[in-house]
């Protein structure tokens, strides 16, 4: 189920945003400021991000690009009071994929997220360094060279790719990957990391998969 990250500050408001995407059957996940959306963020990303612009601790602007220096590919809809268009202007540029003013129809906002997450499905690419993952082909290029991997090896890869410069616990990838949240034998999963490794290595790619002991793996 997509899972959609909504930071506003008024709790109404909120509480309309909440209800609007538990009708439309997605999960959804409320922030009042900036500094706890943060800290969710980088341990769980999003499908979706709803963006208000005046928060109690920081700039909406400010954490849309604070977002977009970790993550280009997430799509942010911006919902504002903030009505000018140099407003929307300066907030398209920084990153937004869409921008919506305040007050809103609830059917508006729902049509809205549903082409966000449709779009997201149908695009979703993953780069970094000389290599590429198509989700919409299921591939992997490296230096444009087509890669096979295993179903396990696509999907942890992804995950990794999903989540570049942070670490993602052995425990979120069971979760993500064998769908589980039992931590049964490790080795499992550490031969699948030497075998992507070795197929990133032969393949001349100029990413790595770091161990981060004790906690989990890095791409980078």
């Amino acid at each position: 189920m997509p899972k959609i990250y909504f930071v506003e500050d008024d709790q109404a408001i909120g509480y309309v945003i909440e209800k609007t995407i538990e009708h439309a059957g997605l999960e959804g996940k409320g922030f009042r400021d900036g500094s706890s959306f943060k800290q969710a963020f980088l341990k769980d990303k999003p499908d979706l991000i709803l963006l208000d612009l005046m928060l109690p601790d920081v700039s909406g602007m400010e954490l849309l690009k604070w977002i977009r220096s970790f993550d280009q590919h997430t799509p942010v809809m911006v919902v504002s009071a903030l009505q000018s268009e140099m407003d929307k202007v300066i907030a398209l540029d920084q990153g937004a994929d869409d921008y919506m003013t305040k007050p809103f129809g609830v059917l508006e906002l729902t049509s809205r997220i549903q082409s966000k997450l449709r779009k997201q499905s149908d695009d979703r690419k993953y780069a970094l360094g000389n290599i590429l993952l198509d989700d919409k082909k299921h591939t992997l290029l490296i230096n444009q060279e087509n890669v096979y991997l295993t179903n396990k090896e696509y999907a942890i890869l992804k995950l990794l790719l999903k989540n570049q410069k942070n670490v993602v616990s052995k425990e979120t990838i069971f979760k993500d990957v064998w769908e589980t949240d039992f931590i049964g034998e490790t080795r499992t999963l550490d031969m699948h990391i030497k075998a992507l490794r070795n197929k990133l290595q032969d393949s001349e790619a100029d990413v790595q998969i770091i161990t981060i002991r004790g906690v989990g793996f890095q791409i980078e």
